[in-house]
């Protein structure tokens, strides 16, 4: 096993990208105004734009300013601005990269001599840069991080993994997916296993289904090339949800050990069944097909929904529904738990017919924490239910400035701590999953802007509905499946909503 040196460099390659602009150059400057970032590290940018350092130290200093939490200036930018170095690479051409060769034997004199190589590029150049860092020699005393997705199914996976390990020990690689490194998505392990009252009761015994809902108001924001080839399922499903439904359904590990941890998110995936495209929903927003690098008869998907079933102890015969899409109502990410009904209705001889099930929902973002919707009594005379929830609020219950994930990753790979990355098994395990869909997608089906995407997807979870924290009505008044009615709304009557919902 090849040991990774204390990181002295971080290298960025895809320097001049959106990635990198978005979010790696403003989060690592947060990092470094928090003191987070240790004082002898340097950044390199890489790219094959012809750039010097200064002009990479001002379209760093554009992209914290557009994008970042804290504005580019003071001492703060100068200190930051000083570790900013670039290098001119070319992966297919002459030259390669002798010119990051040459910088990084320069700063390694001065400092710490371990590098932490990031791809923000393109998934397709993966294969390609692993090989000109190994052809370098820069492999050793090196960690890599590689983003998302993966490949693009089992057999392009297993072939990307087989390419990383013939330069790189997986102690060395980094597969990154940032929902892991979101704060709420982390405090499913704390719920669940440092709470007697959560753990005894998450299992077939107790709950009648579980939702996990990525939904995204944006569209394709101009990456109509990209999206044309990855589609939502590669996009979101494969990375984002199934990593939070390994959060949510794993066991509890023996330890913290990263690769404990990842051991159990590993068997989870290994007990999903494969998804039959029979059990998955694809839509496609009106006007996509208008967007600039959209082919005009696409049948590229921006939604997806689907059902999966999980076969061991603990979660046989619950099942799971898993929703994404572009170019829906809001933005929201969540997980809801569905309790099973009570099994005797002792109310209805006052008039309730049906009692709404409580649910635990686990919120992601934007509003980031945990409710808990049951059923209370209303104040007055007789004996009027109505519903009633218990908020847990991030912002509330900690005042503090909340690291953003890419800040939370990048951290944890400098420190070389695997437990927020995905392993080899992990990703192939999950291809594994969803390669029915890939292989006989279903058909896709047309769904407006600002819906809650086609109405297959309804009929996909009935006689359950899609749940979603705080939706309200819909303009016309009409409730949507996924909208609770309105005497499930919070503080009002009950009457004869579903038992399942």
């Amino acid at each position: 096993m090849r040991r990774a040196a204390p990181v002295g460099t971080i290298v960025i390659f895809g320097a001049t990208g959106d990635l990198t602009r978005r979010k790696l150059l403003p989060a690592l400057f947060h990092l470094d105004v928090q003191g987070l970032l240790p004082p002898a590290v340097a950044i390199v940018g890489a790219s094959r734009g012809g750039l010097d350092d200064e002009a990479f130290r001002g379209l760093a200093r554009e992209a914290v300013a557009r994008f970042g939490r804290h504005p580019p200036a003071g001492p703060s930018w100068d200190r930051f601005a000083a570790r900013l170095r670039y290098a001119a690479v070319n992966l297919t051409g002459g030259g390669g990269l002798a010119p990051l060769v040459r910088l990084l034997g320069a700063l390694a004199r001065g400092g710490p001599s371990g590098r932490l190589f990031y791809a923000a590029i393109p998934p397709a150049a993966f294969a390609e840069l692993v090989r000109a860092l190994g052809e370098a020699g820069l492999a050793p005393g090196s960690r890599i991080v590689l983003e998302k997705p993966f490949g693009r199914d089992l057999a392009s996976a297993r072939e990307l993994n087989a390419v990383v390990h013939e330069v790189f020990d997986e102690s060395q690689v980094f597969r990154i997916d940032h929902y892991m490194g979101k704060e709420t998505v982390q405090n499913i392990l704390a719920l669940r296993f440092s709470n007697g009252l959560f753990e005894p009761i998450w299992n077939r015994r107790y709950l009648d289904h579980v939702q996990v809902t990525v939904a995204e108001e944006i569209g394709i924001e101009g990456r109509g090339d990209f999206y044309e080839q990855t589609g939502c399922l590669r996009d979101m499903v494969q990375t984002h949800l199934l990593q939070v439904l390994t959060f949510v359904a794993m066991e509890p590990p023996l330890s913290f050990d990263p690769d404990r941890l990842r051991d159990e998110k590993v068997r989870v995936l290994r007990a999903a069944h494969v998804c039959h495209p029979s059990r998955a929903v694809f839509g496609q927003y009106e006007g996509y097909r208008a967007e600039e690098g959209v082919a005009p008869d696409s049948q590229v998907e921006t939604f997806v929904a689907l059902e999966l079933e999980i076969e061991n102890w603990r979660w046989a015969g619950v099942p799971f529904y898993l929703r994404t899409g572009k170019r829906l109502a809001r933005r929201a990410s969540e997980v809801t738990l569905v309790f099973r009904e009570v099994p005797y209705n002792v109310f209805r001889e006052v008039g309730v017919e049906a009692l709404p099930c409580d649910h635990l929902t686990i919120r992601i973002q934007p509003d980031e924490g945990v409710t808990l919707a049951i059923n209370a009594k209303r104040p007055g005379a007789g004996f009027e239910l109505g519903r009633a929830t218990m908020d847990f609020d991030y912002e509330r219950a900690f005042p503090t400035e909340l690291l953003d994930a890419y800040e939370l990753l990048l951290l944890e790979a400098m420190e070389g701590d695997h437990t927020l990355f995905l392993r080899e098994d992990a990703v192939e395990r999950a291809w594994e999953i969803l390669s029915p869909l890939l292989e006989a997608p279903p058909p896709v089906r047309p769904y407006p802007p600002g819906s809650w995407g086609p109405p297959e997807a309804d009929e996909l979870i009935a006689p359950r509905r899609w749940h979603l924290h705080g939706a309200g009505r819909a303009a016309s008044g009409a409730r949507r499946p996924d909208q609770p009615r309105a005497a499930e709304a919070p503080g009002g009557p009950l009457g004869t909503a579903s038992g399942t919902g």
